[in-house]
């Protein structure tokens, strides 16, 4: 007689397909930031700018880009499950409204925008990513785990560029790794320092700690090996500001972001005073950074970026209609020397008043504003989470100043802070929970 294996039913099913669908909820976070730092760089052409033909093809919609950001979102939806039955609480978060309030404004900027094909699928794809970080993360079951993952992502992403550095020649400006231009290793290492940096306040025994020590020297020596000044300096500056931060907080029982806010605003002042007293200007800090007056030609790309926004300053040219919208756009037909090679301003917040002109970049600063409050109510918490919340944001804040993440498109710093700033969220169900 043949014995018929009995499939699972009732109970016992739903539990093993809720099980299922949990962990592929939990691990959409990080396939969301494997995207630009594993996958991309396999499967997408640079649209970097080696000449105006690029410029023009990176106006063009790619087809498995689109695929992948669809289909992550409608995995997400169907894991989500239940979770989507709670989706309210998200909006008791003021960061929540001013996030959906910038996206509106991006939206209706489709509107005026001299290229609104263009400009219509790039905030779909901005809603889409949007919604996935805010959904997986802020539901995410554990923080912590979540953040175990990550590190674990970013390690591998580490160790294959540390293979690709021995493997492959260097840019005749630094070492890319797996990437197509130096400064998105430096950016991704200087990253990956910071994760590490937690890993290591968090991980208990010599062994786990000497390999954390091991991976961050890896990736400390990439970045050096990037040349990529600006991560460098950042990677450095912003994790020990925020343990400073943090641990004033933590130990007085004053809000961090506070702390942050007084700290800026007395280091501006006391940098303008010694400026004067010194006449050590904007273009001596640029020629003793980067051995030029024009922050290696950004002052140029500035200049011309000052002189559109003047044209449409309240609301701007319109999302994302700007850089890389064909031959057609100002960007390509009025763009002095090289800047018509360029897709981005370097400097996000010029982007963002370029775009959605003084509304957008007003919601941009409540936005920052709102990420570094809420981090702060982890402090109470979770100093170590707190401590990297505050890391990763201060990076993204000050690396803005040199290039171009904000809202852009699926940019691994806009993803990166758009993880913390939403993480003090997931801290927050995890800490109810308990």
């Amino acid at each position: 007689m043949t014995v018929h294996p009995v499939e699972q039913s009732g109970p016992q099913a739903v539990l093993h397909r809720q099980t299922l669908l949990d962990r592929i909820f939990n691990w959409i976070p990080v396939l969301l930031l494997a995207y630009p730092m594993l996958i991309s760089p396999f499967v997408l052409v640079s649209s970097g700018g080696l000449d105006t033909a690029a410029n023009i093809s990176a106006s063009k919609s790619n087809a498995l880009n689109q695929l992948f950001w669809i289909g992550l979102f409608g995995l997400l939806v169907v894991s989500a499950g239940r979770r989507l039955l709670n989706a309210f609480t998200v909006l008791r978060s003021p960061l929540i409204w001013l996030l959906f309030l910038y996206l509106l404004l991006a939206v209706t900027s489709v509107m005026w925008s001299h290229a609104p094909g263009i400009a219509f699928r790039r905030v779909v794809l901005q809603i889409i990513v949007v919604l996935s970080l805010v959904i997986s993360v802020s539901f995410t079951d554990d923080a912590r785990t979540l953040l175990r993952r990550l590190r674990l992502l970013m390690n591998t992403v580490v160790l294959l560029n540390a293979v690709a550095v021995v493997v492959l020649p260097p840019t005749p400006i630094g070492h890319a790794g797996i990437y197509t231009q130096k400064n998105n290793l430096g950016a991704v290492m200087a990253l990956a320092l910071m994760f590490n940096l937690y890993g290591f306040l968090m991980s208990r025994g010599l062994l786990r700690r000497f390999g954390m020590l091991i991976i961050s020297a890896l990736a400390f020596g990439l970045l050096v090996l990037s040349q990529s000044k600006t991560s460098l300096g950042l990677a450095v500056l912003m994790p020990a500001i925020a343990y400073v931060a943090v641990g004033m907080a933590f130990l007085f029982r004053i809000n961090a972001t506070v702390l942050l806010i007084f700290g800026a605003v007395t280091g501006a002042v006391l940098l303008s005073y010694l400026s004067l007293l010194t006449r050590f200007g904007f273009s001596d800090l640029s020629l003793f950074l980067f051995n030029d007056e024009t922050y290696t030609g950004r002052t140029f790309i500035w200049a011309f970026v000052l002189d559109v926004i003047s044209r449409a300053p309240l609301l701007g040219q319109g999302y994302a209609s700007f850089w890389a919208t064909g031959s057609d756009s100002i960007a390509f037909r009025e763009a002095p020397g090289f800047v018509i090679l360029l897709i981005q301003a370097h400097n996000g917040y010029l982007d963002v008043m370029l775009e959605l002109g003084i509304a957008g970049i007003s919601l941009l600063f409540l936005i920052v504003l709102a990420a570094l409050f809420s981090a702060a109510r982890v402090v109470a918490l979770d100093t170590r989470i707190a401590f990297l919340c505050y890391s990763l944001m201060l990076f993204v804040i000050c690396h803005n100043m040199l290039e171009s993440s904000w809202f852009r498109s699926f940019s691994l710093n806009w993803l990166i802070f758009l993880l913390a700033a939403l993480l003090p969220h997931a801290v927050m169900r995890t800490w109810n929970k308990q």
